[in-house]
């Protein structure tokens, strides 16, 4: 059930009353006032080794909303009364790239799978659009040009210390151990993979190598993975939204209780139940809840269908609930709400004023304040750089007319290593190249009219309108650190500072968007969901991907793929420890 889909949960007649009424008293800041004060007063809200099978044998003891997922919502506290009943030795919730994995993997295990997605068709889910996932030991690095040094114990010992050892560690080395044969499952059913160095300057690069760009266009492998699927005789269900779990008298998982977009009630009873629906970015009360913001974004634009339904339905269970929570982000410039055109994937035809926010120029928050070195979300947009302006969104970028001119005549590589920058210590200012923002004056009218850009000739008048009340002051200390060539508050690279003193001036609302979120339910190595109060397994339940809190990190790791890589291979985990226990 992963994509784009649902703004949260919809308040009723009389709670829309109220809020209206107090966003009346709110302040101007540029804030989706109604958004904010919603939240604040109404969310509550390869086959595994014989030996590692053995280990993990089962033990005894919310915007818009797509049809089904209206159905379930108004479900959800009421007996689940169900007019068809469907067997399965397997249920998976979600067909993104973990529920995809882990359905092909089980069926060829021998289970009899049913897949339900909420998206109407394959087109839905995120897995089919993503760039390309991280590996070891795949043909792809053997074969290349001088092989691969790579290893799992390299790519353990980085992630394991850039997480300060926060996600499950066994979990995490057996997902590096089984990416060869998730990559090879791909290869298997028709993808094609090319191991590249990324935009950004990453850990394993050269030598080692680790990302596989996919070469498969995204409809071909929408196309592919319906054939394989097919192949396996996996039966998917499409417009199907889960509603609850199905339990026993003894607690385990028996099954799921969803709704077809027809609102026909089905139980689809099962042995194991795998959740993979990718995560809440869709629901703007569990983005409150988890990620403490309602202003975060869909970077592929619209609305997500990621709602979160298959974490709660495993919390009201009793599932534990892991606690770190965070977000992969778009790398590619802000976004806003109000915006037409925000930027999204690797485009420049978009409103190409939303680079600002990326680009190592002045960033303010909503006080006008300085709140982080921009440079590391020129430099690092994913990882080091992508808290902050979670933490500060909106956020605003200031700049002035010689920046602007710059931008729309030289582009930011041009500006930048006229500043000092070199290929050896700007490694993303090759990404830069030729990429000049001729728009940029149009799409500047464009976002000013839309409200998330503003001129002015004086910083005075441009703090005012956002309500950015210390922004002169901010902008006096910034420059005296551009004509110094030291910042000396942060520690930005020389060439990042860029100083906002010719008129007239502008400022960007800025809001962060994301391909999915993280955080979820707590898993062992085997992808196992455990209880809450006793931290052992749930029998019957199984999660895999973004659902499954056990296995990421705040902020992004800063290794191109990892998301998509450990999607595939937990997925393939999951599915492999369900066809165990069946036949146990």
């Amino acid at each position: 059930m992963e994509k784009q889909g649902n703004e949260g949960i919809q308040t009723n007649e009389i709670e829309q009353v109220a809020v209206e009424a107090a966003a009346e008293a709110a302040p101007k800041r540029g804030i989706d006032r109604r958004g904010f004060l919603k939240g604040a007063a109404l969310s509550a809200l390869g086959i595994a080794s014989a030996g590692a099978l053995a280990a993990c044998a089962p033990q005894q003891n919310g915007g818009k909303e797509t049809d089904a997922a209206a159905g379930a919502q108004a479900a959800d506290d009421k007996p689940f009364a169900a007019e068809e009943t469907v067997d399965a030795d397997v249920v998976v919730v979600g067909c993104g790239a973990a529920g995809f994995m882990a359905a092909l993997r089980a069926a060829k295990g021998g289970a009899k799978v049913v897949v339900l997605e909420k998206g109407e068709n394959m087109a839905a889910p995120n897995g089919i659009y993503v760039s390309g996932p991280f590996a070891v030991g795949t043909d792809v690095l053997q074969n290349k040009p001088g092989g691969t040094t790579l290893t799992v114990d390299d790519a353990f010992t980085h992630v394991m210390n850039y997480s300060h050892w926060t996600p499950n560690p066994a979990l995490m080395r057996r997902c590096l151990e089984t990416s060869a044969d998730a990559v090879a499952q791909l290869e298997e059913i028709g993808y094609t993979f090319e191991e590249k160095n990324f935009r950004f300057e990453t850990p394993f690069m050269g030598e080692k190598g680790g990302f596989h760009a996919i070469m498969n266009a995204s409809d071909e492998r929408a196309t592919l993975w319906e054939e394989a699927l097919a192949a396996n005789n996996v039966e998917v269900r499409f417009s199907t939204a889960l509603v609850s779990l199905a339990t026993g008298d003894d607690g385990a998982v028996t099954g799921v209780n969803a709704v077809e977009k027809d609102k026909k009630n089905i139980t689809f009873n099962a042995k194991a139940t795998i959740l993979a629906a990718g995560g809440y970015l869709g629901n703007r009360d569990l983005q409150e809840r988890f990620l403490h913001t309602r202003k975060l974004n869909v970077a592929r634009g619209g609305d997500s269908i990621c709602t979160g339904d298959t974490i709660l339905a495993a919390e009201k269970i009793g599932a534990a609930l892991e606690k770190t929570y965070g977000y992969c982000p778009c790398e590619y410039g802000g976004t806003h709400a109000d915006a037409t055109r925000p930027a999204k994937q690797d485009k420049f035809d978009q409103n190409t004023a939303f680079k600002f926010g990326l680009y190592g120029c002045l960033l303010v928050d909503a006080e006008g304040k300085r709140f982080i070195n921009e440079g590391l979300l020129c430099d690092y947009p994913m990882s080091y750089g992508s808290e902050q302006i979670l933490k500060n969104s909106p956020w605003y970028a200031v700049v002035d007319q010689a920046y602007v001119d710059a931008m729309t005549t030289e582009g930011l590589y041009n500006y930048t290593t006229a500043k000092g920058a070199t290929e050896e210590t700007w490694f993303i200012g090759n990404y830069f190249k030729d990429r000049i923002l001729t728009n940029l004056p149009a799409d500047i009218d464009e976002g000013v009219k839309e409200g998330w850009c503003f001129k002015a000739d004086s910083l005075e008048e441009l703090a005012e309108h956002f309500g950015l009340d210390e922004l002169p002051e901010t902008v006096a200390q910034y420059n005296e650190y551009c004509a110094a060539g030291v910042d000396a508050e942060f520690g930005a690279n020389p060439w990042y500072l860029s100083p906002v003193a010719t008129p007239p001036f502008y400022v960007t609302e800025n809001e962060p968007s994301a391909w999915s979120t993280f955080g979820g339910v707590r898993i062992d190595d085997c992808c196992r969901v455990l209880a809450a109060e006793t931290n052992d397994p749930i029998p019957g339940l199984y999660a895999a991907g973004t659902d499954a809190g056990s296995l990421y990190y705040s902020p992004y790791y800063d290794i191109p793929g990892y998301c998509y890589g450990l999607c595939i291979d937990s997925g393939y985990i999951a599915a492999e420890e369900a066809v165990a226990a069946l036949k146990a």
